[in-house]
């Protein structure tokens, strides 16, 4: 593990470099960790492989005020760790809420060589269905619509019961309390923005753009994922046998795969 000032980055080393590297930043409450599989897997593809842990989410130092973090806070944390690697190129890949900071993050950067979203955040937000308006979900849900939630002051996390419905639903029953484990608190700040939509302007993103979807995503449905990939004009993959965590789940290999062949296609320059 690399510190970066306040930030913990987990790496994965290949034995021989072939490709550029690749950027992993996770998802709201998520870590460093839950990218373990992608980790070891792009590393045998010959990519040095990084994923950060965002300010306030362990194993990254604790934040006093979590709750009023940014999402500016996190497009700095990313750039911040980008510059201290001090490589030539990245392939950014973010989930969820991570999707929006690497849209961000990829605006008129020459350094991104590719950007991958899975599951992501959209910039024009995340208006709930009729029917979704009665599912209490952890970061779509009451914490975040009502007024109550942004003056409690506190992170928002999910309890157990929320997750197994909302982001564990695929996840195998006898590892769901682990995959959990790997959460955290989010800040309330960052998951307003997300919901009232973050700006991203397609035209300044100058890199090849893949945006994967899930059938079975209870948090951010493969029906977003399909407006999100017209907007920023990206290419888009759906999984049928996903849900929200695809590098966790079972059969995860696939979508690594296909991520890795992508890439192999649209970036010609290896490093």
């Amino acid at each position: 593990m690399i510190k970066i000032n306040n930030l913990a980055v987990l790496q994965a080393r290949p034995e021989q470099t072939r490709h550029c590297p690749v950027l992993f930043i996770h998802g709201a409450g998520g870590t460093g960790r839950y990218w373990k599989n992608y980790l070891s897997f792009f590393a045998k593809e010959g990519r040095e492989a990084f994923a950060v842990s965002l300010r306030g989410h362990p194993p990254s130092q604790r934040v006093e005020g979590l709750a009023h973090v940014s999402l500016e806070d996190y497009i700095e944390d990313v750039e911040k760790v980008i510059k201290w690697l001090a490589r030539p190129e990245f392939v950014l890949v973010g989930h969820s809420l991570g999707a929006i900071v690497a849209q961000k993050t990829a605006e008129n950067n020459p350094h991104i060589d590719a950007l991958v979203t899975i599951a992501g955040a959209p910039p024009f937000g995340i208006v709930p269905s009729p029917e979704e308006l009665n599912v209490e979900l952890p970061y779509s849900g009451t914490l975040v619509r009502t007024m109550w939630g942004m003056m409690s002051q506190k992170p928002v996390k999910p309890t157990f019961a929320m997750a197994e419905k909302a982001f564990l639903n695929n996840i195998e029953p006898e590892e769901r309390k682990e995959v959990f484990s790997m959460f955290a608190a989010e800040s309330l700040v960052a998951l307003y923005q997300v919901a009232q939509g973050y700006p991203v302007y397609p035209s300044w993103i100058k890199c090849p753009q893949l945006v994967i979807g899930c059938a079975k995503d209870a948090l951010a449905p493969a029906s977003l994922q399909r407006r999100l990939a017209e907007y920023l004009g990206a290419d888009y993959i759906e999984y049928e046998q996903f849900a929200h965590l695809p590098m966790l789940e079972r059969g995860w290999e696939k979508s690594a795969r296909d991520i890795s062949a992508w890439l192999q296609e649209k970036c010609h320059t290896p490093q």
